[in-house]
Parts: C-alpha cells; sequence; structure tokens
C-alpha cells in the first residue's frame, strides 16, 4: 500500500492482483462543503424566480430548490479529480475505467469510497537466452510441384457440351419449374440455366439419382423431399415435384500441362519455367513455415519459462474482438449466429488469447531489458519494401503510412521481428526433420 501526501484528498493504493489496483479514497468533508459551497453559489447567479432579479434570489430558497441536485454534482466532480490524482501520484497506467465501490457519505462526516482499476502488469522476463529449439527442415519435391499444377489444372477446367447421356462429374444445364398442387406447372417459379453436377455432395440425392443417365433434350419429372434441417425456410420439410427439362450435357476438360497451359497464366511463359517459378513459391512458402515454427517454439518457451498474470478485461476484450470477426465471417456465409457457438468459441479460445497476451507482455519486457528499438531509417526501409513488394507508388504509400495508424503498426512489427530475431539469435537450434509434403503444404 502507498500513501498520497500531495492533494487535498487522503489517497491509498492496494494490490490484490498483479493486475488489478484498488484506489481508497477519503474526502475531507471541509473540501467537499467548499467545492459545494463553489457550486452554491454558481447557481445563485445564475437563478432566475418570479418576484427576484436574476441573481438575487435568497441562497436558502436555491438551495432548498437544487440542493440535491448540486450535492450529486459535487459528488461526481470529486470523483474524476481524486482518480487523476491518484493516476498521477502513483503513476498507475490504467487499461479499464475504474469502477465505484463502498461508497459511504453521511451527514457531516468524511466522504470514502473505492475505486477498481485493472492495470497492465509489472512482467520483467527471465529464462529467456539459451532456449532449446527444434528447427524442422523441409525439402519440395517434384510430386509437391505436380500437385501445384494439379491443381492449378483444375482451376482452369471447363465444360464442353457432349452428345450422350450424362454420367457422374459430368455438369446438366436444365431448366426447373414446380408443380402446382393440382399438378400445374408454376411458371413464375420457373428457373432457367441451373448447372448441376452429377454426384456433387451439396445436390440433394435425389436430383443426383434422377439426372444420372438423362441426355439433351429430355424432360424429367423429380420429387424432392426437403430435410427439416434444410437452409432455406421456405423449403424445409416441404416436398416438392419438378419438371426437368434437360438443355444440354457437359463433360469436364482439364488442360494438358504443356506450354500452351504455362503461357494461360503468364504470356510467353513454358511449361518448365512454370515449374520453376512453382518450386520457388513452394521454396518460399516452406522457409516462412520454418521461421513460423521457430517463432511459435520461442513463444512457447517464454510462456512456459514466466509466470505472467493477464487482466481478464484484456482477455475478455480480444474473445469479443475474435467473436465479431466470426460473427462477420457467419454472416457473410449466411450462417446464423447462436449462443452456443459463441460459448464454444469462448471455451477454446480462451487458453489461446491468454497465451498471446503473456507473450505480448513478455516481448515487451524483452524489448526493454534488451533496449531493441526501431530507427527512423528501419521505418523508412519497410515502407519501400512494401512498396516495392506491393507494386505501389512510394511517396503515395509514404503519405498513406504517416497519415494514419499503418505507421505505427508496421514500427511495432519491425519492432516484435528484431525481439524474436534478438531471442532466436540467443537460442540452441537443432534441426528436426519433418516430412516434405507436410512441409511444403
Amino acid at each position: 500500500m502507498s500513501e498520497n501526501t500531495t492533494s487535498p484528498f487522503r489517497i491509498s493504493v492496494e494490490s490484490p492482483e498483479p493486475w488489478q489496483r484498488v484506489i481508497k479514497v477519503e474526502v475531507p468533508r471541509a473540501e467537499y462543503d467548499r467545492q459545494y459551497q463553489e457550486r452554491l453559489a454558481a447557481a445563485v447567479k445564475g437563478h432566475q424566480r418570479p418576484g427576484f432579479r436574476k441573481g438575487k434570489t435568497p441562497r436558502t430558497v436555491v438551495e432548498k430548490e437544487v440542493g440535491g441536485q448540486l450535492r450529486a454534482q459535487t459528488f461526481e466532480g470529486l470523483v474524476p479529480q481524486v482518480y487523476r490524482a491518484a493516476v498521477v501520484e502513483h503513476r498507475l497506467f490504467p487499461i479499464t475505467e475504474p469502477a465505484l465501490e463502498n461508497l459511504n457519505f453521511e451527514d457531516d462526516s468524511d466522504l470514502s469510497f473505492e475505486l477498481k482499476v485493472e492495470i497492465r502488469p509489472e512482467v520483467t522476463a527471465e529464462n529467456y537466452e539459451g532456449m532449446a529449439l527444434k528447427q524442422i527442415t523441409a525439402e519440395v519435391t517434384d510430386k509437391d510441384v505436380d500437385d501445384v499444377l494439379e491443381r492449378l489444372r483444375e482451376s482452369r477446367a471447363f465444360y464442353e457440351k457432349v452428345d450422350r447421356a450424362a454420367a457422374e462429374g459430368d455438369q446438366v444445364v436444365l431448366g426447373l419449374v414446380p408443380l402446382n398442387e393440382d399438378g400445374s406447372q408454376d411458371e413464375e417459379k420457373k428457373l432457367t440455366g441451373q448447372r448441376l453436377i452429377i454426384g456433387g455432395e451439396q445436390n440433394l440425392p435425389a436430383f443426383n439419382e434422377a439426372l444420372t443417365g438423362c441426355e439433351a433434350g429430355q424432360e424429367r419429372s423429380i420429387e424432392i423431399e426437403y430435410p427439416e434441417e434444410y437452409p432455406n425456410e421456405d423449403m424445409k420439410g416441404r416436398k416438392v415435384t419438378f419438371v426437368c427439362a434437360i438443355d444440354s450435357v457437359r463433360v469436364k476438360v482439364i488442360p494438358e500441362a504443356d506450354d500452351a497451359f504455362a503461357s494461360q497464366l503468364e504470356e510467353g511463359q513454358t511449361l518448365l519455367e512454370l515449374r520453376t517459378n512453382v518450386r520457388e513459391g513452394l521454396e518460399k512458402e516452406a522457409e516462412k513455415k520454418v521461421a513460423q515454427n521457430l517463432d511459435e517454439q520461442v513463444l512457447e518457451k517464454l510462456t512456459e519459462g514466466n509466470e505472467v498474470p493477464v487482466p481478464p478485461s484484456m482477455v475478455e476484450a480480444w474473445l469479443k474482438s475474435g467473436l465479431e470477426e466470426m460473427h462477420q465471417r457467419n454472416k457473410q456465409s449466411g450462417r446464423e449466429v447462436s449462443e452456443e457457438e459463441d460459448a464454444q468459441y469462448r471455451e477454446a479460445a480462451r487458453p489461446m488469447v491468454e497465451n498471446q497476451i503473456k507473450g505480448l507482455f513478455l516481448l515487451e519486457s524483452i524489448r526493454r531489458l534488451e533496449s531493441i528499438s526501431v530507427s527512423d531509417d528501419d521505418l523508412e526501409e519497410k515502407i519501400e519494401a512494401n512498396a516495392a513488394e506491393n507494386g505501389f507508388d512510394l511517396e503515395k504509400y509514404r503519405e498513406w503510412v504517416y497519415k494514419g495508424e499503418e505507421k505505427d503498426r508496421i514500427r511495432h512489427g519491425l519492432e516484435e521481428r528484431k525481439t524474436y530475431d534478438f531471442l532466436l539469435s540467443r537460442a540452441e537450434i537443432t534441426d528436426a526433420e519433418v516430412e516434405a509434403e507436410e512441409s511444403a503444404e
């Protein structure tokens, strides 16, 4: 506990938790009365009442009318005064707004109350030199390159008309017309140009079964029973019969892996050059994965080797941010937000969030202890690199960076990278082999 001696208030600060401070306050009655009288005097000057000129209403009359309101305002004005005094005198760095508790305010007695806040705990990192790390080694194989080429070919596939019956994997282009209860076709709900892949997992099984073997120019009647869990509210649980008019049957055509295909991806490119570019890209990704894995080991070793108190408000803020991102993704994909899913996210994400916050505090502590910093030259070099990598106009990009918060974000990223590099330079790193396809995934 520490005492304050430089303000009219009697303030002491207790630390029940490393991340919490309780500011205990006593306001002498004389100080409270002085501030109340100042408010009352100001109220008398501005008061206007029938029968009296402005500012000439008797003090006792004004006090009778607005005294209760002035007393409340006096207390409300004292709280921020006391809070500022405590923050300055005791060098507090709160991360939450103060919570008022244990108010004691009786007539003719001193005023007392408590303000609870959370702070960033004081963390001093230990055991961060000589960490034993295992560096994964990854080799990009010809099979890895072949797999990427297959995915590229698949992405450029197209469907070509064929004069035969539809089989699994073919695309059927058709029109759909639902039948009314009396068996007539509901032309208002007619759909044309629908494309369906026979055997597609997203299809209702009845469509796959009924359309297998169909040919262009045919009509087929399909009865569909929509399940109760079907996402379309208008269709779930319903039984609907569709008349399907087959327009065409198309077969999937995957381009050959040759120079012509490579040139489609980049004009003038040969297949050999494409394979070389793919391999270089995989190697870069593998290198990134190796570096990321080392960073993750560093963070894990740091949090294992240090006890770090985590403010609950920070955990909640990070969880809330994660939930908002999840809700946004759900909204974009048409999924509903559920309380059960939110609860599952909170439970699963909490340990990870707590470790991330611990790592944040520990990395900051190491930067202080080792005087790790980022110079203006470092920042400018990163700005130039970002502009070159993304094809930005350097001057316009630099202007944008310095206008908003991007400069601070870039600087923080550089500080973090320098801290990891410092820790890696002091670590004991040995090789650990992993499967090539895993590293190049």
